[in-house]
Formats: C-alpha cells, structure tokens, sequence
C-alpha cells in the first residue's frame, strides 16, 4: 500500500471527498509515498508527482476532466516508463513496484516536500518554456535533466542518485 499526498488544487481537480481521504501513513514500499500537485504552462494543465523519500519528480500533461479518474494508471504506467528510460532492468522496476499493488489518496503532510514541489514546477516550466513550450519540448529530456539536478535537502545529491541507492540497497538485503 502506498499514498498519493494531494494538494488542495488535487483534491479539488479530482473531486475527492473527505472520507475518500485515508490520513497519512508511512509507506511501507521501497520508494515510500508520493506527492501530486497540478500546475498550467503553455496553457495546459500538468501533474507533477515527487516521491518523498527521493524528490524524483515527473510531469504529465493534458490533464482533463475526462481522465483524472485514470489517476492512478497514469502515475503507475508514467513511473515505469521513466525508471525503464533511467535504464533500470525489469527486475528493479519490478522490486520498486513492490507495495504499489493498492493506492490511496491522502492531504499533504510536509511543507518541506511541498517547497521542494514548488521548485520542481518552476524547474519544468523553465524548461518547458525555454524550448518552445510542449509542442516542441523533449519532455523526457527534461524530466532526466531535472531529477539530475543537485539538491541542497539530498545533502548536494540528485535524485535519480538517491533512487539508485534505494534500489541497490534492496538488491543488498
């Protein structure tokens, strides 16, 4: 079991009622809970979701009414692809997946993982807006070079470094 911590924006945007809400836990998979806030660049709706152990961070654009139901697939299927374009094997996905089997949406809990959400945002929408917006942007590019970003509360680390160690780490045990 792991939780998706939402922001009030979230939690609006995908009609959430409070008893819809669990109340935040600790998770127990390896890469622990994740947080989802949206944000508009180029006129389009994004989700921006950050794992709170490591701060990796990946963006999906096109956020509509029609799909936020979706949720949970599209966290699920965007996760994979950006651990199989990092280059991890099948193995390791499959053992960071680990715990992933059932979801639940919870309100944020920390205000240090939401500053640094804020920072992520304005990360991707520099970049995003500095190669033309996403029509022409390399959106996957630019979720590689973001979590490839030093940062001051991972102790000068990135975030695919401490993810790397998490996984090599499970490998050890």
């Amino acid at each position: 079991m792991f939780q998706i911590r939402c922001t009030a924006k979230v939690i609006k945007e995908l009609a959430l009622r409070p008893g819809e809400l669990a109340i935040p836990a600790h998770g127990d998979s390896l890469l622990g809970n994740w947080f989802l806030n949206i944000f508009t660049v180029d006129r389009r709706k994004t989700f921006i979701f950050v794992n709170e152990r490591a701060l990796l961070s990946f963006i999906v654009f096109g956020v509509k009414k029609s799909n936020v139901d979706k949720t949970p697939e599209i966290f699920l299927n965007s996760l994979h692809q950006l651990l199989k374009l990092e280059g991890f094997d099948g193995d390791t996905i499959d053992r960071a997946f680990l715990g992933y089997e059932a979801l639940e949406y919870t309100k944020t809990n920390s205000k240090k993982v939401l500053g640094n959400m804020n920072d992520l945002v304005d990360m991707y929408r520099y970049h995003i807006l500095c190669e033309g917006g996403y029509r022409s942007a390399d959106i996957g590019s630019i979720i590689m070079r973001v979590n490839r970003t030093p940062q001051r509360n991972l102790g000068w680390s990135s975030s695919i470094e401490i993810v790397r160690g998490l996984l090599h780490e499970s490998v050890q045990l």
